[in-house]
């Protein structure tokens, strides 16, 4: 391993001078941002091997020096990579899978670095498997394991770097946010890779922000990734980029962080499969909700198109699509309930927390149809009054007694409020938005009852029979 430690601290004096150079003729905050850009990226690699009689101790050296030799040529002074045989213990459990592996499977010393890439050696019938998995050492955040195939081993020094190079995450410092618009400081971004088709970050790219909080000893006591927030990269302009922010939160970056707090914004690679979207109440019960329907967006469109509705579990799958990123609506009865950025396969499975909808939607239809009885009723009252008053007009009082009979026979007003009292207690939601939206339905329904079912109406009509019957009694004597 001799040759590519010699390797790593040669251009870690490089990056250094440079970085010192720039930093000690920069004032203040720009002094900063020219060490953070200036910085390359310390990456510890460890390398292992399934049992192969043709990779030798000494073959893997060789390896791990072609590994440290590639970076050098196609990367330049941004990686200083660093390659070490895996220790037992761990070379045992990357034997299980990478993806089983835990910071705390580790070694103490790798936590050192800036990232820990872990490249696993598989025989294959075929060739050999390589498989690949970094942990940005700062977030503490694990890549998707990424998986290549070399025919002959005469291969695998070209596929240990592409797939070193696949799982590299690039890192970045949230500098400032305004208007959906985010400006990102990219980790050694001063440094031009060696290699023009080598480009760590393209517009298109996709940054998730993560908030680090540090103690007194600059250790991680709490690290969050903000839920449903992402940074699509538009501008590239060395160090820096220019972002449009999509999240599902109203104030995702709201609020000043102060003290030992980093805003760090770290890429993401979809790995190409799907994501199991379950969508629950965001009451204490959580229950899946079912039938919802959900819509997808590019970044960029206008609008979504319909994608399907959650079963009977609340889920449903959402593919990888062209883009990486992807926006979700979910909507119930064509009333909006969310907004989520996501990228499919990023996580095997995420949660929406929502408003349980279900019961506003009762409380629509039931005051619905209320308003439409409401309606039926009063068009009858005023039928049947108009016909009594034509009757007793023309002297048919008998046929406006029969009449009266069937208008005093219609519902009343306190027999429809109380219908609805009863309606509103039974569409009870532990929601309190959605209980206060259906209480504003059913009190405004009260009211247009309280307004049109006047029983003062009735008597009057009432009251005019009993006078024409007084008045042809009267002038019968």
């Amino acid at each position: 391993m001799m040759h590519s430690l010699q390797h790593s601290l040669r251009r870690a004096a490089a990056a250094m001078a440079m970085a010192a150079a720039c930093a000690l003729s920069a004032p203040g905050a720009a002094r900063a941002q020219a060490v953070w850009e200036l910085t390359p990226y310390r990456i510890q690699v460890y390398l292992a091997a399934g049992n192969l009689p043709d990779l030798t101790p000494r073959v893997l050296d060789d390896l791990s020096a072609g590994l440290v030799d590639r970076a050098d040529v196609v990367v330049g002074a941004a990686w200083q990579m660093r390659v070490a045989a895996a220790p037992d213990l761990l070379h045992r459990q990357m034997r299980g899978g990478l993806n089983s592996i835990q910071v705390e499977s580790l070694p103490a010393e790798a936590l050192g670095a800036d990232k820990v890439t872990l490249l696993w050696i598989a025989p294959e019938w075929t060739g050999y498997r390589v498989a690949a998995r970094e942990l940005d050492v700062a977030t503490r955040t694990f890549s998707p394991v990424v998986e290549k195939w070399a025919t002959a081993a005469a291969l695998l020094p070209g596929t240990l770097f592409a797939a070193a190079s696949d799982v590299f995450a690039p890192l970045a410092s949230i500098e400032s946010e305004a208007g959906g618009k985010v400006r990102l400081r990219l980790r050694a971004g001063r440094f031009p890779a060696r290699d023009p088709a080598f480009l760590s970050v393209a517009p298109g790219d996709v940054f998730r922000p993560i908030i680090r909080y540090d103690d007194r000893d600059g250790n991680p006591k709490r690290i969050l990734a903000l839920p449903w927030t992402y940074f699509a990269v538009e501008q590239v302009d060395q160090a820096e980029l220019t972002c449009q922010m999509y999240s599902g939160l109203r104030t995702a970056l709201a609020g000043r962080r102060r003290g030992r707090v980093h805003q760090l914004a770290l890429a993401v690679k979809p790995p190409g499969e799907s994501t199991r979207l379950v969508v629950r109440a965001r009451t204490a019960s959580k229950r899946p909700l079912c039938g919802y329907d959900i819509y997808l967006q590019k970044p960029g469109e206008t609008a979504g198109a319909w994608f399907g509705r959650t079963g009977l579990d609340g889920s449903i799958v959402i593919p990888p699509g062209e883009a990486p990123l992807m926006i979700l609506y979910v909507r119930n009865g064509g009333q909006l309930l969310a907004r989520l950025p996501l990228v499919p396969g990023l996580e095997k499975e995420a949660e929406a927390v929502v408003l349980d909808d279900d019961q506003r939607l009762a409380a629509e239809s039931a005051v619905m149809a209320a308003q439409e009885e409401l309606v039926d009723l009063v068009t009858r009252r005023a039928v049947l009054a108009a016909q009594i008053r034509g009757a007793v007009k023309a002297g048919d009082l008998k046929s406006a007694d029969r009449m009266l009979i069937d208008l005093f026979a219609l519902r009343t007003r306190d027999q429809f409020t109380t219908q609805l009292a009863a309606q509103r207690q039974r569409l009870y939601s532990e929601d309190p938005i959605v209980q206060k939206h259906v209480d504003k339905m059913f009190e405004e329904t009260r009211k247009l009852v309280v307004q049109y079912l006047d029983p003062n109406e009735i008597d009057k009509v009432s009251a005019e029979v009993r006078e024409a019957k007084a008045a042809e009694s009267n002038a019968g004597t």
